[in-house]
């Protein structure tokens, strides 16, 4: 009951920052951009919340239960990637003003290629969105409460209700918020399964030392990072969901120093998700790895901890689907939408 508890002023907390934002958002600037008036803690909250989402926990803890330590490299290598926008493209980037990817694209190349790039992320991001919502429906499972189908619906009518109400605003200001709970949360979490395990003694005692092997290991060698450091890595250097944050802050300093500062904060996430993983590899070795992360909430820690922990996880969810939900609003209005329909106004193109 304490962990519903939780979950319950969790939702009601996340509507009251949509509600009180939506006097802030009166045109399209503040609906989609903030107004581009962020400062870096902003910044740096949104884009860590962003990136933290279903495939960085439940994902990498899954990792780390299959193959150890190098299952980190699934966020390190975001942190590689957004070393090198913060320090290359960043303020380039958000000295443009804009509000989308496509937009830059058509400034690169031409009006073709901008309206090609907008459809491929508004449909690849759809799928996104119902990933993050199967995800929430998962974790919430774990309450004993209702069905999953349940629980996605009422997940998706939360975040999508207070997007709406504040667009940009409401984002940033929930994600900041749902940063911090994560970082409370998962190091909480690791704090008390390394206790449980004995510390790191007694986790590298309970599991095959090729768990530990970092940075390569006979289940991840050099080829699979750098495959993984292109195919996943690239994605955070033009990455749609990083560059509305840039195109949301205060000026083009801010942008890079966000960026760098963001790079840096993933990196002790990424070990700690992933040590989670190994620790339920080695108290339940039975399951799946999937289920590495939300067994260890239900199974070790009190109802009223559980909970805490809980809010955590879903907040990784619920912050990546947001943004994701907005930024692919934004491309469809403004970069597929808004070339069938220019004189459209802002009346008309804003959900009010």
């Amino acid at each position: 009951m304490s962990a519903l508890i939780i979950i319950a002023l969790y939702f009601l907390v996340m509507l009251a920052i949509g509600i009180a934002s939506r006097r802030k958002a009166r045109d399209a600037d503040d609906f989609f951009v903030a107004g581009r008036k962020s400062s870096s803690p902003f910044i740096v909250g949104s884009l860590l919340a962003t990136i933290i989402g279903g495939s960085a926990t439940i994902g990498m803890a899954g990792l780390g239960f299959q193959r150890g330590l190098t299952g980190a490299w699934w966020l390190l290598v975001g942190s590689i990637g957004l070393i090198f926008l913060g320090l290359f493209f960043a303020r380039k980037v958000r000295r443009l003003a804009l509000y989308t990817l496509p937009e830059l694209v058509e400034k690169q190349y031409d009006r073709r290629m901008a309206l090609a790039a907008a459809i491929l992320i508004v449909v690849a991001w759809i799928g996104i969105v119902a990933a993050q919502i199967i995800a929430a429906g998962k974790i919430l499972g774990i309450l004993g409460v209702g069905s999953p189908a349940v629980w996605m619906v009422i997940f998706t009518v939360i975040f999508v209700t207070y997007t709406l109400l504040g667009g940009q605003y409401a984002i940033i200001r929930t994600d900041v918020l749902q940063s911090v709970i994560i970082f409370l949360g998962v190091f909480a979490g690791l704090a008390l399964l390394l206790t449980r395990l004995g510390g790191w003694e007694g986790l590298q005692s309970s599991l095959p030392a090729e768990h530990f092997a970092f940075p390569v290991s006979p289940q991840f060698d050099g080829a699979a990072l750098i495959t993984l450091l292109l195919l996943v890595g690239l994605t955070y250097v033009v990455g749609p969901d990083m560059y509305s944050r840039i195109f949301c802050a205060r000026d083009d300093g801010v942008a890079r120093t966000a960026t760098l500062w963001t790079a840096v904060l993933i990196i002790p996430l990424a070990f700690a998700i992933t040590v989670i993983g190994m620790g339920a590899a080695s108290l339940f070795p039975g399951i799946t790895p999937e289920q590495a992360f939300p067994t260890v909430i239900s199974e070790l820690f009190s109802p009223l901890l559980g909970g805490i922990i809980l809010a955590a996880l879903l907040c990784a969810v619920m912050s990546s689907a947001d943004t994701t939900l907005l930024s692919a609003s934004t491309i469809l209005t403004i970069d597929i939408i808004g070339r069938f329909r220019p004189a459209a106004s802002q009346k008309n193109i804003l959900p009010r």
